[in-house]
């Protein structure tokens, strides 16, 4: 303890010792915190590289489902071309559930924590997502065609006429959120932007509404920029042509204004109007697609396919 004393006894009577004794303790904290910074750096820009991959491995595979080995072999290789080995992946898919689960762990060596017995660490990324058809979204037609099975590329009637009515009034007209000729016509124009699900009961639109399905329909056909127009074999899914309609059970119709329950959601390239006045029809291809961009979804693994389907992350 003397021996002690007579250390700080001496180091206090020198002011040079002091400072190089401070000197070197913040030193050593500044160096060691470099060392921290520079290698938690490096950790965290693994695991979102990890990450990024686990995400476009889930979703694209994801599409394949219900195959299992495709959706395994999918992704794979959205890993490796992502830079994640084999040796560090993991796959899970429950076909069941139409979900994939994509697993990352990779060891990530130290700059500078060996100079604090730290040599490496292990980073890990996970990424689950799940595929079905699509259960709710935006920006729906005022359209509804009733439930039946739908056969890609042909032609179907979107809006009929007298006497191929679904019951007496109605021919495929909704009211959405509004009731009236202007809401129709600007439901067709733009889509509805409220949020529309499976299950939900919607009021029909009753009558021909021949002027306003002309206004609607010739607005989509006109607002196509491509050259040539676009055509069930060829056609850009973000055109305005390419339109989201409803699938309602035609047993919950009857006459008149009535309510119907929506089971599903379709799409079609919109062909056009044909006739006149109170005949007038409006037709459209069925398609195969995912939701157009900046629509919002829902998608549900077990809801009924009618063609209109997509994958999304859940974790």
């Amino acid at each position: 303890m003397k021996k002690v004393w007579g250390m700080l006894t001496t180091l206090k009577k020198d002011e040079r010792g002091v400072a190089a004794l401070l000197a070197a303790a913040v030193i050593a904290g500044i160096l060691g915190m470099t060392a921290m910074t520079v290698d938690v750096g490096k950790m965290a820009l693994e695991r979102a590289r990890l990450k990024n991959a686990c995400d476009a491995a889930a979703l694209a595979a994801a599409r394949e489902l219900p195959s299992a080995d495709a959706a395994e072999r999918t992704a794979m290789e959205y890993l490796e071309y992502n830079g994640v080995s084999p040796e560090e992946a993991s796959i899970t898919v429950d076909t069941v559930g139409g979900r994939i689960t994509v697993e990352a762990r990779r060891r990530v060596s130290h700059s500078f924590g060996g100079v604090l017995g730290f040599e490496s660490s292990e980073v890990s990324a996970r990424s689950s997502a799940v595929f079905g058809a699509v259960s709710g979204m935006t920006g729906i037609v005022p359209f509804g065609i009733p439930d039946q099975q739908l056969e890609f590329g042909r032609e179907y009637r979107l809006k009929s006429a007298p006497p191929d009515d679904y019951s007496p009034g109605n021919y495929g007209a909704l009211a959405l959120e509004f009731r009236g000729a202007a809401s129709y016509e600007n439901n067709m124009k733009y889509g509805y932007q409220g949020m529309i699900n499976v299950g939900d009961w919607v009021l029909t639109e009753p009558g021909n509404m021949s002027g306003p399905t002309e206004e609607g329909v010739n607005y989509r056909l006109s607002r196509c920029s491509h050259y040539p127009k676009c055509t069930v074999d060829n056609y850009d899914p973000n055109c305005p042509m390419v339109m989201m309609v409803p699938v309602f059970d035609p047993d919950s119709l009857s006459s008149g204004r009535d309510q119907v329950k929506i089971v599903g959601f379709a799409a079609f390239l919109l062909k056009g109007v044909e006739g006149s006045g109170n005949q007038n029809v409006v037709s459209g291809y069925f398609l195969r697609i995912v939701p157009q961009d900046g629509l919002k979804f829902t998608i549900d693994p077990g809801q009924t396919d009618y063609g209109f389907t997509a994958s999304r992350l859940v974790e």
